[in-house]
C-alpha cells in the first residue's frame, strides 16, 4: 500500500513579505508519486475583536482568504498562484524546471481549461472561497462551524493552504519518479507571501433574505432570556422557513448583536446587545431555528412583560492578520511500483517586457527551436496576477516572416476563440470555459460572480512549428485607451527526462 510522507521546508519559523523564500530538499529514498502530492503552506489567525464584544466571551468569526489588490472587488484565484517562481533540480541530473512567473502562467490558464462547475467542486480547497450558488453563504477553511447542537465551533489549529505540485510543475504529472535513480531532489519557491490576506465574510450585510435575521416575540412572564430567540417561526412580521440548514447562517460560538424593543421601554430595550450562540436547535416541522446563548441579552422578565421587534446582526472584528507559519511537502511514496525509465513533459521560457502604453506595439521576439507554444498575458496592474487589458482590441503574430493568421485577430472573434482552443490543445490542455472571468468572490449572488468588466481575462495563444534554429517571432497588437502595457510571453518547450 503507498504512504504519504512529510517534509518540512528548510527555512522554519514564519514566512512574510520579505521571508518568501521556500526549500524541500527530498533524500535519495525510493519512488514517488508526484502527481497525488502536494505542498502545504500552514496558516493561522490573528483575530482581534471588538471590546465591546470580546467583554461577552471569545467567538468564532467566518474569514476567507483574499489576494491583495486596488481593486474593491476580490477575484477568485487558484492556490497555484501562492507561489511566484519556481525551481526543480535532481542532483544527478541538473536543472528539471524553472519557472519564472507561473502565478500568471497558471491562474489564468485554469480561468480557460476549468469549467465554472468544476471551480465550485473544488472550492473546498481554496484559499479564496465563492460564495455558494444558491444559497449565497460562504465559507473558508479556517474555521470548523458546527449549525446545530451545542458544541462550539473552533478555529483550526492550522490551516493549510494546499498546492499540488502538477498544479506548479509539468513534470511532476507523472505517477513514478524514481529520487534513487535521480539523485537527491531539490524544489525552491518564491511566494507570493505579500499578496495573500484574509478578511471577514458572511457579515451582516452578506445575510439574504433579511427575513432571516427577524425574530418572534419572546414569551411573557419567562424568568430568562437566554433562550428566547427562535428565527423562522410564523410570529415575525415576514416569516421565513429554513427547510435546510443550509439555509440557515447561524453556528454555535457565533457572535450576534441584538436589537429588541421591552414592553416597559426606556433602559430594558437593547440595541445591538452582544451575546455569543451556545447551542442552534432546527424544527424541520415548523421550519424555525431556535438559538440559546452563553449570556442573557436582555433583562429578566416579569409577568406580562416580553421582548419584541426582535432582531439580530452578525458580529464583526475589529482586524485580522494572516500567519504563514510553516511549510511542508507532502508525498505519495509508491511501494510497488512499475518502473518508468523516460518522463516526457513540457516547462516555459519566460520574457517579461512592457508596452509603455502604445496603441500600436510590436515587437520582435526570439524563440527557442523546439517551442512548440506561446502564451501572451497581461498582468494587471492592479493586482499583478490577472492577465486583463480591455483596451486591446486586435493582434496579429508572424513567424519568421510567415503569418500565423491571414488576417488580424479581432478580440472574443470567432478566430480568436479557435487559436485560443487550439493552442490549448496543443498544450495538452482544452478550452473549457468561454467566460473568459475567474470570478469575484465579492459578488452579491452567483448571477454576478463573473460579469465583473474588471476581471475579464485576455490571452493571446498559438502553435508554432519546431525549427532547426532559433526562430524570430513579430508581434503586432492594436489598442485604444491606455494601450499596451505589461506583458509575459512564455514559450512552452517539450524536453524528456530519462534515468
Amino acid at each position: 500500500m503507498d504512504q504519504y510522507i512529510k517534509y518540512q521546508s528548510v527555512q522554519g519559523g514564519a514566512f512574510t513579505a520579505s521571508q518568501n523564500l521556500v526549500d524541500f530538499k527530498i533524500p535519495m529514498s525510493g519512488v514517488y508519486d508526484l502527481r497525488d502530492s502536494f505542498i502545504n503552506l500552514n496558516c493561522t489567525l490573528d483575530v482581534t475583536d471588538k471590546p465591546a464584544q470580546a467583554a461577552v466571551g471569545d467567538a468564532i468569526y467566518d474569514f476567507t482568504g483574499e489576494w491583495v489588490s486596488t481593486d474593491t472587488q476580490k477575484l477568485h484565484f487558484q492556490n497555484v498562484a501562492c507561489v511566484k517562481n519556481a525551481v526543480l533540480n535532481a542532483s544527478r541530473h541538473g536543472r528539471i524546471e524553472n519557472l519564472r512567473r507561473c502565478d500568471i502562467l497558471r491562474d489564468n490558464l485554469a480561468t480557460y481549461t476549468k469549467s465554472q462547475m468544476e471551480d465550485v467542486d473544488e472550492s473546498y480547497l481554496d484559499f479564496a472561497q465563492f460564495k455558494a450558488p444558491i444559497s449565497r453563504q460562504q465559507y473558508g477553511t479556517f474555521a470548523q462551524l458546527n449549525k446545530s447542537g451545542d458544541v462550539k465551533s473552533r478555529y483550526n489549529i492550522q490551516t493549510p493552504i494546499a498546492i499540488r505540485l502538477s498544479d506548479i510543475f509539468d513534470f511532476c504529472r507523472t505517477r513514478e519518479f524514481d529520487t534513487d535513480k535521480a539523485g537527491e531532489t531539490h524544489i525552491h519557491l518564491e511566494l507570493n507571501r505579500d499578496k495573500l490576506a484574509v478578511r471577514q465574510v458572511m457579515k451582516d450585510a452578506d445575510i439574504h433574505p433579511v427575513a432571516v435575521k427577524q425574530a418572534t416575540d419572546t414569551p411573557a412572564g419567562l424568568a430568562s432570556s437566554n433562550n428566547l430567540l427562535t428565527l423562522g417561526a410564523s410570529g415575525t412580521t415576514t416569516p421565513y422557513k429554513f427547510t435546510d440548514l443550509d439555509q440557515s447562517p447561524y453556528y454555535v460560538g457565533q457572535m450576534l448583536l441584538i436589537t429588541a424593543t421591552h414592553t416597559d421601554g426606556g433602559g430594558d430595550d437593547r440595541a445591538d446587545a452582544p451575546a455569543i450562540v451556545n447551542s442552534v436547535v432546527w424544527d424541520k416541522d415548523t421550519g424555525a431555528i431556535s438559538l440559546t446563548f452563553e449570556q442573557d441579552w436582555g433583562v429578566p422578565i416579569v409577568a406580562g412583560k416580553q421582548y419584541t421587534n426582535i432582531s439580530v446582526k452578525i458580529g464583526e472584528v475589529d482586524s485580522v492578520a494572516l500567519n504563514v507559519d510553516s511549510a511542508e511537502l507532502v508525498l505519495r511514496r509508491v511501494n510497488n511500483p512499475e518502473g518508468i525509465s523516460q518522463i516526457n513533459y513540457t516547462t516555459y521560457s519566460t520574457e517579461e517586457t512592457n508596452g509603455n502604453g502604445l496603441t500600436s506595439f510590436q515587437n520582435l521576439y526570439t524563440i527557442e527551436p523546439e517551442a512548440t507554444n506561446i502564451m501572451i498575458m497581461f498582468p494587471d496592474s492592479a493586482d499583478g496576477l490577472l492577465s486583463h487589458n480591455n483596451d486591446i482590441t486586435s493582434w496579429r503574430l508572424r513567424l519568421n516572416n510567415e503569418d500565423l493568421t491571414d488576417r488580424d485577430v479581432q478580440r472574443k472573434s470567432p478566430l480568436a476563440f479557435d487559436r485560443l482552443a487550439m493552442t490549448l490543445n496543443s498544450m495538452g490542455d482544452g478550452l473549457a470555459n468561454l467566460v473568459q472571468n475567474p470570478g469575484d468572490t465579492t459578488a452579491a449572488d452567483w448571477q454576478s460572480t463573473f460579469t465583473t468588466a474588471g476581471f475579464d481575462t485576455l490571452l493571446i495563444g498559438n502553435p508554432l512549428f519546431q525549427t532547426g534554429q532559433q526562430k524570430l517571432l513579430q508581434v503586432n497588437i492594436n489598442a485604444g485607451g491606455g494601450g499596451v502595457k505589461k506583458l509575459v510571453l512564455y514559450k512552452q518547450l517539450p524536453r524528456v527526462f530519462s534515468y
